[in-house]
């Protein structure tokens, strides 16, 4: 699971990561760092 969000707390981070979270974005962001970001957990 790929987050999108507009947070950047890394409290929320952890949280995400607690339950399955492998990629987090902050938005806005570029289509490369989505790209990128779909690479490092599909790899």
């Amino acid at each position: 699971m790929i987050v999108l969000t507009t947070e950047s707390d890394p409290e929320k981070k952890a949280r995400a990561r607690a339950v399955g979270a492998t990629g987090w974005i902050v938005k806005p962001f570029s289509t490369d760092s989505l790209v990128a970001a779909i690479r490092r957990v599909t790899a």
